[in-house]
């Protein structure tokens, strides 16, 4: 599978929705947090990371985004104390800036909307954002979310696969599983790309 192609992967769950009901979900969302928070809801959503810019290097990634990125790898990849290649030795923030610059720009501008959605509606049920939950919280709250509304789990999904996608893609993660590389490469097949099944005729499958 091609680089493109895994960033069309990742997306996948959210450009199989429909763009209007993402948005106004999205809208009710944020005029929910207000009506329940009230005039709070801005000094809750303040983090210590906003003032904290991105690496100058990212190139797609927004500061918002990287620290939710940043706190997504640590919930996401607890390599700590196992056989696994330490997510610290990934560039997987890397890796994440890349797909995200190979996504289609109207996508790619739903799932901005998207993560700020999923960061700032931690604020309502731990009192702060998910850049700064706990990492017990941090758990639970994606937990919560993969279990949750449509919007709630296609958004969680996407961030599970942008981080998996940028930490297994790398070789260096390959040694302790004991992959040595994908065979296509091996054998040199070319890549067909997400190739649909067949459609069986209506004699076929009679």
């Amino acid at each position: 599978m091609t680089t493109k192609q895994q960033a069309d992967a990742a997306v996948a769950p959210l450009a199989g929705l429909s763009r209007r009901k993402f948005m106004k979900t999205a809208l009710w969302g944020a005029a929910g947090a207000v009506a329940v928070l009230g005039g709070g809801f801005a000094w809750l959503r303040r983090s210590p990371v906003d003032s904290l810019p991105a690496p100058e290097h990212l190139q797609h990634l927004s500061a918002s985004e990287y620290h939710l990125f940043q706190r997504a790898i640590t919930v996401l990849l607890p390599t700590d104390g196992t056989p696994l290649t330490p997510a610290q030795q990934v560039p997987v923030i890397d890796n994440i800036d890349h797909l995200l610059g190979l996504v289609d720009p109207v996508i790619r501008k739903d799932l901005g909307a998207g993560l700020g959605l999923f960061d700032n509606a931690a604020v309502l049920s731990y009192g702060r954002r998910f850049v700064d939950l706990e990492l017990d919280d941090a758990i639970r709250f994606l937990d919560d979310w993969s279990h949750g509304n449509t919007i709630q789990r296609t958004l969680s999904s996407v961030v599970k696969k942008f981080v998996y996608v940028s930490y297994w893609r790398d070789p260096a993660t390959w040694g302790p599983i004991r992959f040595d590389g994908p065979v296509s490469d091996r054998w040199g097949i070319p890549s067909l790309g997400n190739t649909p099944l067949p459609v069986e005729s209506e004699e076929a499958s009679a």
